[in-house]
């Protein structure tokens, strides 16, 4: 035995928590446990049929311990489906969840015109895609369940800017009254033709959020299995001409472009105001993945706090970070800052009462009402996080500093069959909108198993 599994096999074993998850390979409901070993934290479980099953979920206890916090947790105004076989096999919304959903995706088609090594969707499938009809129904819907607060609206695939009836669909939400359409897009289209992105811009489309994962093409064929940073660039240029403010989404993968982080973050500052900020998200291994994810295959939330730290200089630090009040604290951060005249960056604290987060309320929007409220009667803001002090003697350049350097900065950690907790399964507020009007939480949606079969079969 080498000196290392020596030393991992003496590691003290702590359980933490006692949750439930899933078999990976039967998807049965089994009890699961969240384990220290020393500073590393893993969700172990035992299916009966198919054996023991360990992934690594977190690193460094303490900063496990530290990063708990209780929740602010608004539970579903209404119930589609009763709880008869449990979590997480009643998705409709059931009564077991515990959280009202912040954002809802819908899927307007299984074409993709890319063929990436890691995808949600099961893109490039022959699925049929709702109509006109069929979506004007869900979107009355989704409008009939929360009409005083109409839900955010995620515009997904596959690739949706490959229906050309797009804008018409986005006029149609609009005219529903959903107040914020959100397009998760590879920003091909949106490179080939500025025309295309005035349109979505005039028809109502409120952001772009662009997949994103890295400033290098090596990175993209590996992830991409094409050289895409100049179909990037082009889709954010012809968007800043529209107007249009795009958000970096980036699949956070091991050994490919965890080290580009600090690149990505010198990137989005290079292009701001067009760009918003950036969406990390930790690759999640859904489809078929017999065998369970070592643990240089996961890249959890404090490592990427830490390269973010890290790879800016210190610029971000990992203390400005919070998880969510709403959803389950162990799933996302998020943090919101201004980048000042001088280049540095100052860290600017959300509300500690604001339980949404960034796809509910735009991080720009957050930033002004919180100053808004705490320095209202002042003209003078202390920036203690970086050690210096600003004199904003003007307060509407101050508010439009903010409103042109201001960005965000989220990540959202889905799970897999390997690492499900279903305790944050409940608390889950992405939500995925079928043409079935069942609203399924969006780790159970894309759920599968060790063979890429789905728990719910997409157009359940």
């Amino acid at each position: 035995m080498q000196k290392k599994q020596i030393k991992a096999a003496l590691l003290k074993r702590e359980v933490l928590k006692q949750t439930w998850s899933v078999c990976p390979v039967c998807l049965e409901r089994i009890a699961a446990e969240r384990v220290a070993y020393g500073k590393n934290i893993y969700l172990e479980k035992t299916c009966p049929e198919h054996g023991f099953f360990k992934t690594l979920v977190w690193q460094v206890k303490p900063y496990y311990q530290e990063w708990l916090r209780q929740e602010n947790n608004t539970e579903p105004s209404h119930n589609e489906t009763a709880a008869l076989k449990g979590c997480p096999y009643d998705c409709g919304i059931c009564p077991e969840h515990k959280q009202e959903a912040c954002c809802v995706l819908i899927e307007l088609t299984q074409r993709c015109n890319q063929a990436c090594k890691y995808c949600f969707a099961d893109a490039g499938s022959q699925m049929p895609e709702m109509s006109l009809a069929e979506l004007d129904s869900l979107f009355d819907f989704l409008m009939q369940k929360n009409k005083q607060d109409p839900f955010f609206l995620q515009l997904s695939g596959g690739e949706p800017t490959m229906r050309e009836d797009l804008l018409e669909i986005i006029a149609l939400a609009k005219s529903k009254g959903f107040p914020y359409l959100q397009l998760n897009t590879n920003g091909k289209r949106l490179a080939e033709s500025e025309a295309y992105a005035q349109s979505l811009a005039k028809t109502g489309l409120n952001i772009v959020f662009l997949q994103f994962d890295g400033t290098d093409d090596e990175i993209y064929r590996a992830i991409r299995n094409e050289a895409l940073f100049e179909t990037k660039k082009k889709a954010i240029a012809n968007c800043r001409k529209a107007g249009l403010g795009v958000v970096l989404v980036v699949t956070a993968v091991p050994k490919i472009n965890t080290d580009n982080i600090g690149s990505i973050i010198d990137f989005m500052l290079a292009n701001l105001p067009a760009v918003r900020g950036i969406h990390f998200q930790p690759v999640s291994y859904f489809g078929r993945f017999p065998k369970a994810p070592q643990d240089d295959e996961r890249f959890t939330i404090p490592q990427l706090l830490s390269a973010i730290e890290e790879q800016s200089g210190s610029r971000l630090k990992a203390a400005d970070f919070l998880p969510l009040l709403s959803g389950h604290c162990l799933c996302s951060f998020h943090g919101n800052f201004v980048q000042m005249e001088d280049g540095s960056i100052t860290s600017i604290a959300a509300p500690k009462a604001a339980g949404c987060c960034s796809c509910k309320q735009d991080a720009i929007v957050q930033a002004r009402n919180y100053i808004a409220q705490k320095w209202s009667q002042s003209q003078k803001l202390k920036a203690s996080a970086r050690g210096a002090d600003y004199d904003f003697t003007d307060w509407d350049s101050f508010i439009k500093r903010i409103n042109i350097n201001g960005f965000s900065i989220t990540a959202m950690a889905f799970q897999d069959c390997w690492n499900l907790d279903l305790e944050r399964l409940q608390k889950c507020r992405v939500y995925v909108a079928t043409p079935a009007h069942r609203l399924i939480p969006f780790c159970a949606y894309n759920l599968t198993d060790t063979e890429g079969r789905n728990l719910y079969g997409r157009y359940t």
